[in-house]
């Protein structure tokens, strides 16, 4: 029989990546001097609740908010827990497919490990409900180019982008009659 050698274990090999890319995050934060600490992030938020993946951050009367993913972790979605460089590259899709205004302010740095933090401009809700329904969705991401895939059930650019975690949660009522805008 051949020696082969050790099986591979894909959790030890996806949590050395995430190790491994938090360590490489934080170095380039502290050369880029956005290594953070807790007393230089805003306050928690008073009128957003923390998510699945990330705790919210406002300053009073700012017109932006911050999100810090959950310490050692970079967000989660219907495939599984992600790696930190694919939360940044989810964060500038999200830039260039909705138009957002997506920033990266830092990695912030505490006692239970490290996080990602970004801001973004307030949403304001639609006035009268918070959620669009499925079906304002689904007119807003045909807009954009968008197609429900059969083989898949997400939606699919042209392009090869393909979008998960398109619940109603994630999306908000916007001011705007073109679309609701995707958080």
């Amino acid at each position: 029989m051949a020696n082969v050698g050790q099986s591979r274990d894909p959790v030890a090999e996806f949590e050395f990546r995430v190790a491994f890319q938090f360590a490489a995050l934080c170095k380039a934060a502290q050369k880029a001097g956005c290594l953070l600490k807790i007393k230089k992030v805003p306050p928690a938020s008073r009128s957003c609740a923390p998510g699945q993946e990330v705790s919210i951050y406002q300053h009073p009367g700012s017109e932006r908010i911050w999100k810090a993913t959950f310490p050692g972790k970079a967000g989660c979605g219907p495939f599984g827990f992600y790696t930190p460089a694919g939360y940044l590259r989810r964060m500038r899709l999200t830039n260039l497919v909705f138009g957002d205004d997506n920033r990266f302010e830092g990695i912030l740095t505490r006692r239970e490990g490290l996080s990602i933090v970004t801001s973004q401009p307030y949403i304001q809700p639609h006035p009268e409900r918070f959620i669009p329904a499925e079906e304002e969705i689904a007119a807003c991401l045909s807009a954009l180019g968008f197609a429900m895939s059969e083989e898949s059930s997400q939606w699919e650019g042209d392009d090869g982008v393909i979008l998960g975690d398109t619940h109603d949660r994630n999306f908000t009522g916007s001011l705007s009659p073109y679309c609701f805008r995707a958080i």
